[in-house]
Order: C-alpha cells, then structure tokens, then sequence
C-alpha cells in the first residue's frame, strides 16, 4: 500500500460508464502503516507472553539487543549508501544534526525548519524504535492489571480512548495549519509515537485477550464435560467452542472488513483529501483522517490478528527453518519468502522510486504509473535479497534467546 502511494497513481485514469474508478489504485499510505504499528505492538507483545522474553534485566536487554540487531544492521546501511551516492547534501556539515537524528532514531524529515531531501520512510523505524524501548515495562504494567477477558477488552478501548483525547488536546492549537501544511500534520500528528500508541497497545493487547479467551473456553469445556460425561475420561478436552472466533466464517468477516478498510480509505482519500489532485493543500482536510481512521485501523486490524492467529498462537516456536523442502510440504510458508524480504522493500523503495520516476514516462498516466510500480517492486525486491543475504542473515546469528518449553 505505501508503495503504490508513493508511486503516484493518476486520477481520472480509469473510467467506466462515466463514473471514475481510479480511486481504487489510491491505496491509503497512512493506513498500512496504521496495520504495520498494529501488528508490531501484537509481535513484541508476542514475545514476551509467550516466555521468549522475561521481564528480568537479562531479558530486557536480550529483547533490546535482538531488536537491534533486526533493525539497526540494515538501517544503518542504507543510510550509509543513500548518504554517498544519492542525498549526498547531508553530508555538508551545516546537515550533519540530520545524521545525528538518523543515528539515534530521532528521525523526522520536517523536523527541522529547512527541510532535507533523504529517504523519508526512516521516519517510521523511528516511531518503531521508540515503542521497543517501552515494550517491556508495557508487558510489565499490562500483566499486573489484565486478569481476565473483560479487563483485555475495557483496556483496549480505553486506550484508543485515551489516545483519541490526546490528540483532540494537542492538535487544537493549531489544527488550521494541521489541515494547510503537510510539514506540521507530519511533525505534530502522524510521525509522533505518542499519536500512535493505541495502535501500538492495542496490537499488544491482543496477547492477553487471547491467553484468557483461551482459559475461559478451557473452563467451559471441562464443565461442559463434567456434566454431561461423568463417565468419560475427564482428562480429555473438548476444543470445540474455540471455533466461535477462529472459525472460517470469522476469519471471512475478518479478510471482509479489511477489504472494505481499504475500499473506504481509499475512496476518501481520493474524493475527500484529493490525493493526487495537482496543487492540492497540503496537510490532511477532513476530521475523519486526522481522527477516526487510525482508531478504526486499529479495531479493525486487531480483530483480523485475532482471528487468524487465535488458533495458531502456541505454535510460535514450533515452526521448522523456512526452505524450500518445507514450502513443498507446506506451500502457504511461501509467504514468509515476503515477510523476510519486506524490510528491505520498505526501506529502499522511495529513493528507486525517486529515481525511475522521471525515465517511466508516458502519454497514458496509468501506463506510466504501472511501470513505475513494477519497476520499484523489482528492484527494491532484488536489493531487499542482496542485503538480507549479505546483512540481515549474518547480523540474526548473534540473536540470543531463551529457551521456550513447548
């Protein structure tokens, strides 16, 4: 999704009866990375409910330390690379605070009043850099104060509540400019980690909230059993009623709201903050944007981990080393090919983009768009292989972990 954004698909470029379809190509940058933060907070929060991690001071720091070691090896090569061959201007001392932010994950490209042309994504690993630094006093807080299902629930709403809140008071002093300039909509309300933490929490949430629906269905079924098989070994469960949410039918409404997430955002993007209008206003126009969209991402986003991952979720350390023997038995592991090539996707893709897009021309704008697209997907996925052999592999191995009792 922010990919196809950033490639710039045209308007107006694909019609049908009079009526305008090219919204749909419009994919809602800001969204996928709402879902990318949701699923973060889920994962971290994944590793320390399921004993990967101890909240301890060698597991805090084992948990920081292989967190660095995913994000920094590569993080830091890019940067070193785009710096020498492609935004060579940040190398003028006058730029050298945009290095110190780079390296210190501070970054924000409108930080500063003078703004500096670099690869714009870093932003995010900066938000995401931040929130690791909390994950293991959040696992600590959360345990203590979740025991049941219905405190995982109040909690999660409360949170997107609460967060709700805090941009209302922030963002009231200057939400005209919010609304007009994109630099301050970036700096003051997308790019903050404080703006995203109910994305974030409520992605971590989802441990908790499975771990007890998961005892509750537990205690329903030995009671089921207790009265209604007195005589049968009570020893063996009965799993049935897990299927209520992890069911096909729910996994179905799952897929079917995420579908219409981005059928709806992007249809307002299009129509409501006239992305890719030429002298479009920047910043964000509409409310719905600024405030409803990203709590909505969340509910939905949430309730798609849950579904699919409800089942699934104890088999976390069970999982054999991808390759190709396992994709044969198992072809659906041949996503994961996706997920290890992503990062390295997400971080080379906007200065590839930077660069084909003045030699991908053409009088049709949809066909223009179309190349640009493909090009960006396969060189950004080449490079994404050469480092993750070359960088991303070499740095796992000095990974340390716990061992987990199956």
């Amino acid at each position: 999704m922010v990919i196809v954004l950033h490639c710039t698909p045209p308007r107006n470029s694909i019609t049908y009866l009079g009526y305008d379809f090219s919204w749909i190509t419009f994919s809602h940058g800001l969204v996928a990375v709402w879902i990318f933060f949701c699923l973060s907070g889920y994962l971290m929060g994944k590793a320390f409910y399921s004993g990967r991690y101890t909240v301890d001071t060698k597991g805090i720091f084992n948990f920081w330390y292989n967190r660095a070691l995913r994000i920094v090896p590569l993080y830091y090569f890019t940067s070193l690379i785009l710096s020498i061959f492609v935004y060579t201007d940040i190398l003028k001392m006058s730029n050298w605070g945009y290095i110190l932010r780079l390296l210190t994950f501070t970054y924000q490209p409108y930080f500063h009043a003078q703004y500096l042309p670099f690869n714009d994504v870093l932003w995010s690993l900066s938000t995401e850099v931040q929130f690791y630094l909390l994950v293991p006093f959040l696992y600590s807080i959360l345990t203590a104060s979740i025991i049941n299902t219905r405190r995982a629930i109040g909690l999660f709403f409360i949170v997107i509540i609460a967060v709700f809140l805090i941009k209302v008071i922030i963002l009231s002093g200057f939400q005209k400019q919010i609304k007009e300039q994109f630099a301050y909509a970036f700096k003051y309300w997308y790019a903050p980690l404080i703006n995203n933490l109910d994305l974030f929490i409520c992605g971590f949430l989802i441990n908790p909230l499975m771990k007890y629906y998961k005892q509750n269905q537990i205690i329903n079924s030995n009671t089921f059993l207790n009265i209604n098989n007195n005589h049968k070994n009570k020893n063996k469960i009965n799993f049935f009623q897990f299927d209520s949410l992890s069911s096909i039918s729910a996994k179905f409404f799952a897929i079917a709201l995420m579908i219409l997430l981005y059928l709806f955002t992007a249809h307002h993007g299009y129509h409501q903050e006239l992305f890719g209008l030429p002298n479009r206003p920047g910043g964000f126009r509409t409310d719905t944007t600024i405030f409803i969209l990203q709590p909505l991402t969340a509910i939905i986003t949430s309730f798609f981990i849950f579904t699919f991952e409800l089942k699934r979720y104890e088999s976390y350390t069970k999982n054999e080393k991808l390759s190709f023997t396992n994709i044969l038995k198992n072809p659906i592991r041949a996503l994961e090919i996706t997920g290890n090539l992503s990062y390295g996707v997400y971080l080379w893709h906007m200065p590839i983009v930077q660069k084909i897009t003045p030699i991908f021309t053409s009088d049709i704008p949809l066909e223009a768009f179309v190349l640009r697209i493909t090009a960006t997907l396969i060189l950004s996925s080449i490079l994404a292989t050469v480092t993750y052999y070359l960088i991303e592999i070499p740095a796992a191995k000095f990974k340390t972990y716990r061992e987990v009792r199956s």
